[in-house]
């Protein structure tokens, strides 16, 4: 093997195999990426993804048709996606969750979709970086909600727009309740908010979200950007 390739794998991924100069067999490479561990064999896996080109029609090459194939059929833990305009790995989505962000982005407006899919992306790919996650999550959330709980304001505040919900009265959800005024919409609400600003601690110098934590708070900015692009946030007017 070709001592460039090793040169390219080592570079990419930070790791030295002390190899010595020269070619290097197959055999022996594939034995070092297989001591350093599955992370590291996906990385490298996902590494060689994102050097393959779209065909002509835009269509996946056959080596990358193969490769899904085999994970499909695996039922891996993994897929592979097109991110960046490149074949690269990602984090499998359950059916029909996918789908689902796919409908809220195209319900949201242009910048709350586009925070929103960033977020998306990130915390599916293969090694997220989920302090950007959780940036870009409350970035979707309070694009959707400034214009239409504070669209007045100069600034677009996660906190800023939850405390104008907690202070103004008639914000609700559009479902029912019972006559007792019980589930306490607003609560709900101002609880899912609050919930997302918490977890943003290492803005605070606390720890970065780990990875299901990063995955279940995109999915409840999800849930949150929808409610407020499709009018399911309201505000009832005094009797």
């Amino acid at each position: 093997m070709e001592e460039r390739k090793v040169h390219e794998i080592q570079t990419a991924l930070q790791v030295d195999f002390r190899f010595d100069p020269g070619l290097v067999d197959a055999d022996n490479l594939m034995a070092a990426i297989a001591r350093l561990g599955d992370p590291f064999i996906c990385r490298v896996i996902d590494l060689e993804l994102s050097g393959y080109e779209f065909d002509d029609f835009r269509g996946a090459p056959a080596e990358v048709d193969e490769l899904r194939w085999h994970l499909d059929h695996a039922a891996s833990a993994l897929d592979i996606t097109v991110r960046d305009d490149a074949y690269r790995l990602k984090r499998r989505v359950p059916i029909g969750v996918e789908e689902l962000a796919e409908a809220t982005k195209e319900s949201a407006s242009a910048l709350a979709g586009e925070h929103l899919g960033k977020a998306w992306s990130e915390a599916y790919s293969l090694t997220p970086n989920t302090s950007l996650v959780m940036t870009e999550a409350i970035k979707a959330v309070e694009a959707a909600a400034h214009t239409i709980v504070t669209p007045a304001a100069k600034k677009i505040r996660l906190g800023m727009i939850t405390q104008a919900l907690k202070d103004q009265s008639g914000w609700t959800l559009a479902f029912p309740n019972r006559d007792d005024g019980h589930p306490d919409h607003k609560a709900v609400l101002v609880g899912m908010l609050e919930t997302l600003i918490i977890a943003q601690a290492d803005r605070h110098g606390g720890a970065a979200p780990s990875v299901l934590e990063a995955q279940g708070h995109v999915q409840l900015a999800s849930t949150l950007v929808q409610w407020f692009s499709t009018g399911v946030v309201v505000r009832e007017s005094a009797a």
